[in-house]
């Protein structure tokens, strides 16, 4: 149950506060089992801007982070960008303010370098992750209807070979690691099964990504242009577009 109103705004990794970093892994370790803090201290590092959703008290209740062209990903004609962890507490599910301050996030970067193309690359442990595809965007990968489905594979499984090396199954398109990197405690995957009857593309991540239970990752892509993007997120990127991000 949402109890106040939530507030998004985007810092560099290097401006976090060790008490927001704290903040930050306790709510991960709310949601996922087997996180390590250094892993986590460990891949925050690796990842240029931060999005964090605050409460009325000032206190961190969700948060995504952002990485462009990680392990040197992009090239003279386009840019990757990656999203790590992204979390929201439970009593705040529902609230679309992350969702908003994404897109504009999306927004600026793409502005601070417009001659590129921008790929979105992300890892969906499970549905609610992978929902951001359908509602955000007309082409994506993977998709259900194939008439929706990009020809993205080629980036994706340079990016994935890359970033995760022999964790990477290029056969069955998703990441999984020999020793859990932190899967979805068991509150949350029980909540994914039970949706699975009332939404086909819940349907179709499981068949997907069936070990997600174990930590399996789901490797997404999209193209980030406003022509490939629904009203809702189009609208968002475009106002976001008005104050460009330079990484």
């Amino acid at each position: 149950m949402i109890t106040s109103k939530l507030t998004y705004s985007h810092i560099t990794s290097k401006g976090l506060a060790q008490s927001s970093f704290e903040r930050m892994y306790f709510i991960m370790e709310q949601n996922y089992s087997s996180i390590s803090f250094h892993a986590f201290e460990n891949d925050l590092k690796n990842k240029q801007f931060i999005g964090l959703l605050k409460d009325d008290d000032n206190q961190i209740q969700g948060f995504t982070t952002y990485a462009i062209n990680p392990f040197g990903l992009g090239t003279s004609e386009y840019n990757i960008l990656f999203s790590g962890d992204t979390i929201i507490s439970p009593e705040y599910w529902g609230s679309q303010e992350l969702v908003k301050g994404w897109c504009k996030t999306v927004g600026g970067l793409m502005a601070g370098e417009p001659e590129k193309k921008w790929y979105w690359f992300l890892l969906s442990k499970g549905h609610r992750t992978y929902m951001y595809l359908p509602l955000f965007f007309e082409k994506y990968y993977p998709a259900l209807n194939k008439s929706k489905e990009a020809d993205l594979f080629p980036i994706i499984n340079k990016c994935a070979n890359a970033m995760y090396g022999s964790n990477w199954k290029p056969k069955k398109k998703v990441i999984s690691f020999d020793k859990s990197h932190g899967e979805l405690k068991k509150i949350h995957t029980e909540t994914t099964l039970k949706k699975v009857k009332s939404n086909v593309h819940i349907d179709f991540f499981l068949q997907r990504n069936p070990g997600f239970e174990n930590g399996d990752e789901l490797t997404c892509m999209a193209q980030l242009n406003v022509d490939n993007m629904r009203r809702f997120t189009k609208n968002l990127v475009i106002e976001g577009m008005k104050n460009p991000i330079y990484s």
